[in-house]
């Protein structure tokens, strides 16, 4: 556990002010501190400015900050401790942390991350999303397929099928830009859509990379990676999406949190 038995503390106006880019302002905040840290390897125990001074220098709000100090918690860079403050970690270069609970969380650690949009357009079914879509397996249906990278590493590759009337309206429109302002292949869906997400449907397993997921992935062929099947539905149980997605497992882990309804 990092401590503090120095007093040393980050001066504030060392903090730069946050990039001009289109990602949210907590991650864009996440990303100042981050380079800071990285830059300055402050000592471990080092204290952060309290919350609402950087809500005040970084001109947000107190959950905007925190939503930033959460992102740095989960890549390992600093320790939140109740009651006395956020600290520079003991390990500076553990293992990147992956940390969903809600769809608001996908969302938000999506546009953390950058993607390569690797196809956009019709595919056909591999036999696993025909049987989620009640078809059959070889017929051409709309596919997105992405890798998501961090640093400009890749760390995820998905592959995502559709229901046919909801295929045709995905390739009615400029997907490849939905799909570049979202940073979500889900989000891109509602949007063009209108049809919201109600719950996904996730089955996780251990796998080994094929040759298509060790050349997205930049990995040797027969790396281990984890593997999420996930079914999108909506409120009323109609399918708009289903996915898999393969992480590979060096350097990342990867956080899914239970929350009561």
């Amino acid at each position: 556990m990092a401590t503090n038995s120095g007093n040393e503390s980050i001066d504030i106006a060392d903090l730069k002010p946050i990039s001009n880019g289109s990602g949210p302002l907590y991650a864009r905040i996440s990303e100042s501190i981050e380079a800071y840290l990285r830059e300055k390897n402050p000592q471990e125990g080092t204290r952060l400015p309290a919350e609402n001074q950087l809500a005040k220098h970084f001109s947000v709000s107190l959950i905007t900050i925190r939503a930033a100090i959460k992102q740095l918690v989960d890549l390992g860079l600093v320790e939140r401790h109740q009651g006395t403050g956020t600290f520079v970690g003991e390990k500076r270069n553990r293992t990147s942390t992956w940390s969903i609970g809600t769809l608001t969380d996908l969302s938000q650690v999506s546009q953390a991350t950058e993607i390569d949009i690797l196809h956009v357009g019709e595919a056909k079914l591999p036999e696993w999303a025909a049987s989620e879509l009640q078809a059959r397996a070889g017929e051409k249906r709309f596919h997105v397929s992405i890798v998501r990278r961090r640093q400009g590493k890749g760390f995820q590759l998905t592959e995502a099928y559709y229901p046919r009337d909801i295929g045709d309206q995905l390739a009615s429109t400029d997907m490849k830009r939905n799909l570049l302002e979202t940073h979500l292949i889900i989000g891109a869906v509602e949007n063009i859509t209108g049809q919201r997400v109600a719950v996904i449907r996730q089955r996780i397993k251990a796998t080994s990379a094929t040759k298509h997921i060790a050349s997205a992935l930049e990995i040797p062929v027969r790396t281990p990676v984890l593997q999420i099947s996930r079914v999108s539905e909506t409120d009323t149980g109609r399918v708009l999406q289903v996915g898999r997605s393969f992480y590979q497992t060096h350097d990342y882990g990867y956080a899914f949190d239970i929350h009561r309804n």
